[in-house]
């Protein structure tokens, strides 16, 4: 057996599945989360609030967007994508929520439901972490396994639809630069995307405070009031809640390598 792997906590030798090249990134990762993460989380826990000062060095780790190819992507497989988030996690869970929310769920609907123009547009930037973004389909009365009972509307007008409703528990949020809202379209009462920029007129977030675990990740409350959004926003592959469950399908995964690694770091 290899010491280091058994050193390590990987019982199962999941590692030896890795070739050198991305054995590498998950060492940086180690590194990144001890030297840099460990040493300041607590006092960012304490105080409910978010590093960004860690951004630069996440970036410089190329583990965002990881399991996509182009576009400024990894392509590297799904096995090291979730030990990434595992290694985060170990380390501190609310990093790894805000992660798997950008890399995985706002960028994964983008790149599995947009359009190549969309994914030019948004991706590279994403990858590079120059835009953050969020993934809003969970409402106050509703989870994430919705569909029909969706209750954020989407009317088409003109080139151009309206949005009006409100999501929440919502992550990264309050400082993301898009998030993708999913909302039904009342004219076919299927459940469609839209890439919301940030600033748009009727679009605001209220963090959501007092929370016991994830302090870090920023949670909103998203109200939507006549939110215009132009069609070239809509995300052209989205367009029922079976291309919004496809996201969810390819993300759940990395909840459980998470959980592994909150395990671990216990």
């Amino acid at each position: 057996m290899n010491n280091t792997l058994s050193e390590s906590g990987d019982f199962y030798l999941l590692e030896a599945l890795l070739d050198d090249d991305d054995r590498e990134i998950l060492d940086r990762v180690r590194a990144f989360m001890a030297e840099q993460v460990a040493p300041i989380i607590t006092q960012y826990w304490a105080r409910a609030a978010f590093p960004f000062e860690l951004l630069p060095g996440l970036r410089e780790l190329g583990t965002v967007g990881l399991p996509y190819t182009g576009y400024g992507c990894g392509g590297r497989s799904t096995v090291l994508d979730g030990m990434v988030a595992m290694e985060i996690a170990r380390v501190d869970p609310s990093i790894a929520t805000f992660h798997g929310v950008h890399s995985g769920l706002a960028m994964g609907s983008i790149y599995h439901c947009g359009s190549e123009e969309q994914k030019q547009r948004w991706l590279p930037a994403m990858a590079r972490l120059d835009k953050i973004g969020a993934f809003g389909l969970t409402e106050p009365d509703v989870g994430s396994g919705t569909a029909g009972g969706l209750t954020t509307t989407a009317r088409r007008d003109g080139d151009t639809w309206v949005l009006n409703g409100s999501k929440k528990w919502i992550g990264n949020a309050t400082f993301a630069d898009l998030t993708v809202i999913w909302a039904r379209d009342v004219a076919d009462n299927q459940v469609k995307g839209f890439v919301v920029e940030k600033d748009t007129p009727g679009f605001t977030t209220e963090k959501i405070e007092d929370k016991i675990a994830l302090r870090v990740v920023q949670n909103a409350l998203i109200t939507l009031d006549d939110v215009r959004v132009p069609e070239t926003n809509r995300l052209q592959n989205a367009n029922s809640f079976r291309d919004t469950a496809t996201v969810l399908r390819l993300t759940r995964a990395g909840v459980a390598w998470m959980a592994v690694g909150c395990a671990r770091g216990a």
